[in-house]
């Protein structure tokens, strides 16, 4: 099994034990639902963090070259990782804490957003980062002064996202 693979497996278990959590600490102390707008603010954040999510996974498997299910063996800096390096880490930050909302109790919202943040967070720096420079080097560093980790200007990526992906014959995009 690649490490991509046990990477996502990992993930999920940890979406479980927050989740978990979070409804286990709702039903225990009893906590009041959020009102029904707040909850479909959830249900929009969801939507909203599937764009860059589908893109991103796109993107990799047409340009990244991947020798096993969800590795890149090239830097792909093109459409979205222009406005962001990890927009699959990004969008699920979003898609995380907006879940929590849809659930719609307080302590199912705290703890996804803060657990699903500071995993997000410590893979990055941790792991994410470290690799990318060991396996892009100087293409890699450059890239990194250019482009924000997670929190991109939005124009860009609404400007992006509007756009069709494209990949001309010779692998790049156009």
């Amino acid at each position: 099994m690649s490490k991509c693979r046990k990477r996502v497996i990992y993930w999920l278990f940890l979406v479980g034990i927050s989740l978990a959590g979070g409804i286990i600490a709702d039903l225990s102390l009893r906590t009041e639902a959020f009102p029904i707008p707040i909850r479909f603010l959830g249900l929009a954040g969801m939507i909203l963090a599937h764009f860059p999510l589908k893109r991103s996974g796109k993107l990799l498997s047409l340009l990244g070259e991947s020798k096993e299910w969800g590795c890149t063996t090239r830097l792909v800096t093109g459409d979205i990782y222009q406005c962001v390096r990890h927009p699959h880490h990004m969008a699920v930050g979003i898609f995380m804490p907006s879940f929590g909302l849809l659930i719609g109790h307080i302590w199912s919202f705290l703890l996804i957003s803060i657990t699903q943040w500071m995993w997000i967070a410590a893979f990055l720096f941790l792991v994410e980062e470290k690799e990318l420079v060991k396996n892009f080097g100087e293409e890699y560093k450059a890239y990194r002064r250019k482009v924000p980790m997670l929190f991109p200007k939005p124009l860009c990526v609404l400007h992006v996202l509007a756009k069709p992906i494209g990949v001309a014959k010779n692998g790049l995009e156009y």
